[in-house]
């Protein structure tokens, strides 16, 4: 009795299902952890399988113990967990042993595990294998883009170089004045830059005022000269000039504070 105990105990406290079939499908009998899961079937023995798990008039096509009556080998296979509804609620792994009777068999032990997480985890590798296989595909071709835009940036450059960099000295020393020269080197910057890819250069804004202090500077004029030009204070063109030092910082601005001003008077 206390074996028949332990044996009953084994078999109801498994955590996943077992039931034994007779070679016509039938059920004989299922463990608490099947009679839990198909708790919406009204389970009697004798049932058909295919009957009280799949909900289906006729065997599966596909049925593992099928194949195992057969081969008279154990067999597994991957089968849906249906609901009350007959809907898909999940996936069993449903492994097969024929009992034989020498070389007959008599019937069939089903041991069936619950892998729908495991499914489920692998329906996202898989998803996330091909969004990588995806994002591989992209990296691909953006390093193809980036390369041959590289390309076409030193081609530009080159050309820059070897065609309009000539030109751009050739005209900056024709020019007047340093002025004139700031300006033809403020456009050459321009241009360097946007072939280089970058859509703006780092020079500072003057007002339409500080222009114009900086083209009579250009030209000789003294503060005082300045401001009468202007009709200004030579204090407010003061201002102006320190503005544009300020501005102009780093570049070569030193036409536009020329050094007969100093010897001028005020």
């Amino acid at each position: 009795m206390e074996i028949l105990h332990l044996l009953s105990a084994v078999w109801n406290g498994a955590p996943d299902g077992v039931s034994i079939l007779d070679t016509s499908f039938r059920v004989v009998e299922m463990n608490a952890t099947m009679r839990t899961w198909y708790a919406h079937q009204a389970f009697r023995p004798g049932i058909k399988c295919f009957k009280v798990y799949h909900g289906r008039n006729r065997p599966c096509s596909h049925c593992p113990a099928r194949l195992a009556l057969k081969s008279k080998r154990a067999t597994t296979g991957i089968v849906p967990y249906h609901g009350p509804k007959g809907e898909i609620q999940g996936w069993q792994k449903l492994t097969v042993f024929p009992l034989c009777e020498g070389e007959r068999v008599i019937g069939f032990i089903e041991y069936v595990e619950d892998i729908t997480e495991r499914k489920h985890l692998e329906e996202e590798v898989n998803h996330l294998q091909t969004r990588v296989q995806f994002l591989e595909k992209e990296v691909e071709l953006l390093a193809t883009l980036l390369a041959q835009e590289r390309e076409r940036h030193r081609k530009s450059r080159q050309l820059f170089a070897t065609h309009v960099e000539p030109l751009f000295a050739m005209l900056s020393s024709s020019l007047p004045n340093d002025f004139q020269k700031i300006l033809l080197g403020i456009l050459r910057d321009a241009i360097a830059h946007l072939l280089e890819g970058r859509n703006s250069i780092d020079f500072p804004s003057l007002t339409p005022r500080e222009w114009e202090v900086a083209q009579l500077l250009a030209q000789g004029l003294t503060s005082k000269e300045i401001a009468e030009v202007l009709s200004i204070s030579k204090k407010a063109v003061d201002f102006h000039r320190g503005n544009l030092r300020k501005k102009l910082q780093g570049l070569d601005v030193r036409f536009l504070f020329p050094p007969q001003d100093c010897r001028k008077t005020p």
